[in-house]
């Protein structure tokens, strides 16, 4: 059963609820090196704690803030959820902003507190650190290129997840405390606009908005329970927390990390998994790969898929426009499952997706025509950082 809805639930209260109650069921995998790594509830709820309790230890304090910059890892969403659990401010920030973006963030919140992922994060913020004047601490996650730094301040994640698990086992009780503090209505993330009319804008939401909208997705049968996602867009989008934090939590899904962001498409393929969200040039992207490889197929092979996808195609115009598929057009349409469109989504790592959504920008009819038509329930995604 998925979590029933309680008025005092927080992200973090969950969170320690699915520990308690599904311990060993897996709840995030990272490929690292080519491998993939579990982390189950239990171990997920272990490293926030321990995190939280390391950031503590350092002199974090309510309402202080962490700028977080890098790519999606595994650690890095523990880090967010660890200030979340001290009533602190998470502020994802993308990882390709520029200096004079990550000042502005960086100002706004008035973060103290870094996490970055490896050495080229930490040298951005180096070079900011004068500017800004109140970066006290920056922990680093990757200690590649850091062994002859020398800067003040500079720690490492391990570092603050040691000491944290230390904390925790000479403090009785530390681990309830810090999943008790956060209320519904504390908030949980710091972010901000895209900024296309001007500087963004600082925009916190609460455990309460995060939940509610995850729930309300849920009974809209957007999302179902135990879904495998892959978290690959930006930490610093809303959507990002909204699916893999809020409601991976909330709805109990598998979480998977790609390597990097270079290997997206590989462990795309890697996992299958049941949902997915993705900008229109993901789509198209995938759409053109499908097609090069078929230019150097067999004539036989660029038949059918010539074929069978133009049905399939002209079968979706027929739906939108009112027309209902005639009973040859359906029996083709199985033909074409068996012969093309299992085998393409399998290439793709879609042959598991139950939902596929896409937003950000316009996508071309014919790419949009192309998912549905091979049985991709691709739909426009609407939203807004604010809401």
């Amino acid at each position: 059963m998925t979590n029933a809805s309680n008025g005092s639930d927080t992200i973090i209260s969950l969170l320690a609820r699915n520990a308690k109650s599904y311990p060993d069921q897996v709840a995030m995998r990272e490929k690292d090196l080519g491998i993939w790594q579990s982390y189950t509830w239990r171990e997920y709820l272990d490293e926030v704690l321990a995190l939280a309790a390391g950031f503590e230890g350092l002199g974090f304090k309510e309402k202080d803030a962490m700028l977080v910059l890098g790519d999606n890892k595994s650690q890095m969403y523990f880090g967010i959820l660890g200030v979340s659990s001290l009533r602190g401010y998470p502020t994802p920030v993308f990882p390709d902003s520029t200096p004079e973006e990550i000042l502005h963030l960086a100002r706004d919140c008035g973060a103290r507190f870094a996490l970055a992922d490896d050495q080229e994060q930490v040298d951005k913020l180096l070079d900011l650190r004068e500017q800004l004047g109140h970066l006290d601490y920056i922990i680093y996650r990757d200690s590649r290129g850091m062994g002859t730094y020398t800067d003040e301040g500079l720690i490492a994640y391990d570092e603050i997840r040691e000491k944290g698990a230390a904390r925790l086992k000479a403090e009785p009780g530390l681990d309830q405390s810090i999943i008790g503090r956060t209320t519904p209505d504390d908030e949980t993330i710091f972010l901000h606009s895209s900024g296309t009319t001007g500087k963004p804008k600082s925009i916190l939401l609460k455990h309460r908005h995060m939940l509610f909208s995850m729930r309300a997705a849920r009974e809209g049968k957007v999302f179902e329970e135990g879904e495998e996602t892959l978290a690959y867009l930006p930490m610093a989008w809303v959507g990002d927390f909204a699916y893999t934090v809020a409601g991976g939590i909330v709805l109990r899904f598998t979480v998977n990390i790609p390597e990097s962001q270079e290997t997206v498409m590989h462990d795309l393929c890697e996992t299958a998994p049941t949902m997915i969200f993705a900008p229109p040039r993901m789509w198209e992207n995938m759409l053109t790969s499908v097609q090069v490889r078929m230019e150097s197929s067999t004539p036989l092979k660029r038949w059918l898929f010539n074929r069978y996808i133009q049905l399939a195609m002209d079968m979706e115009r027929d739906k939108l426009e009112g027309r209902s598929a005639t009973w040859w057009q359906q029996v083709q349409k199985r033909l074409g499952e068996f012969f093309v469109y299992g085998s393409v989504k399998d290439q793709m790592g879609l042959s598991r997706v139950k939902r596929a959504f896409t937003g950000g920008e316009a996508m071309g009819e014919e790419t949009f025509l192309f998912y549905r038509a091979i049985g991709v329930n691709l739909k426009q995604g609407y939203g807004l950082t604010e809401a």
